[in-house]
């Protein structure tokens, strides 16, 4: 199977035993394409995000000062409000003002151009419809005092690089492989009439089978153009320009397998 999506791309004939695969067989396939899709978004994570976020935690380690938190309240070493903005991002902006009780309004969050506020006893946010969404710190006693530092934030850092890492494998799996098995379906429909046109007489089973295999060019060029570039995995699936080339491209390789599949005319006798 290991080599399986090579001769799905280069070789016709190679369709001939895809329409001998049963279901089961074929939908083991998928989820070998999913695995692959999963590892390649893997190393997005790793050539992309990761790097931007490790970058933001050692900003935030450097720039924001210690912060205890004890008995539902923030307090700091700075006397005044400091503001910080992302260096890459200045849409990503908060305030950090422990001396301050007094509730934070939508006109102090948007003169001051940040999306969080941060006070002794609360966070306040700004959502997209303009209203202030409060996190209460009082809600999230602790038996000890929480000293959060540079060594707090850059271990941080490493607890969510060890996290994220398992979770886009198994969550782009899952998605991809429900979304290509969902996509079988729908191919098959296609293959039907394509089969019904060029006289195949193909069994459903091989219609379904070679419906899967036939999205592997379009898996192949979704991992380029995502390792290629800075968007995230998944949101490749909901790219109109990039679906039209799958359907466009896996249509062609179906049309081409099913002709393959179909038996020959018959040869005038001598």
């Amino acid at each position: 199977m290991i080599l399986e999506p090579i001769n799905s791309i280069t070789s016709l004939e190679f369709y001939k035993k895809v329409a001998q695969r049963s279901p089961g067989r074929t939908i083991l396939y998928l989820a070998y394409l999913s695995a692959l899709y999963a590892i390649g978004s893997a190393v997005w994570l790793n050539l992309y995000s990761m790097p931007l976020q490790m970058k933001t935690v050692e900003w935030l380690a450097d720039k924001v000062p210690t912060i205890t938190f004890a008995d539902g309240r923030l307090s700091s070493a700075a006397k005044e409000p400091v503001t910080l903005r992302h260096p890459d991002f200045s849409q990503i902006a908060f305030t950090l003002d422990t001396g301050r009780t007094d509730p934070v309004t939508p006109e102090m969050l948007r003169d001051s151009k940040v999306t969080a506020y941060v006070t002794a006893n609360a966070m306040y946010t700004l959502t997209p419809g303009g209203k202030v969404e409060v996190h209460d710190f009082s809600k999230a006693r602790t038996v000890k005092p929480q000293v959060i530092d540079a060594a707090r934030w850059r271990a941080m850092g490493q607890t969510m690089a060890a996290v994220e890492y398992p979770v886009a494998l198994c969550g782009c799996w899952l998605v991809y492989f429900f979304w290509k098995l969902a996509a079988a379906a729908f191919f098959s429909l296609v293959a039907l009439s394509i089969n019904r046109s060029a006289g195949a007489g193909l069994s459903y089973r091989a219609i379904f089978s070679i419906s899967a295999y036939a999205q592997t060019l379009a898996l192949a060029l979704t991992l380029i153009a995502m390792l290629a570039s800075d968007l995230p995995p998944l949101l490749h699936l909901l790219n109109g320009n990039a679906n039209v080339i799958a359907l466009s491209v896996t249509t062609v390789y179906i049309w081409l397998a099913v002709r393959k599949n179909a038996p020959l005319p018959p040869q005038p006798v001598s």
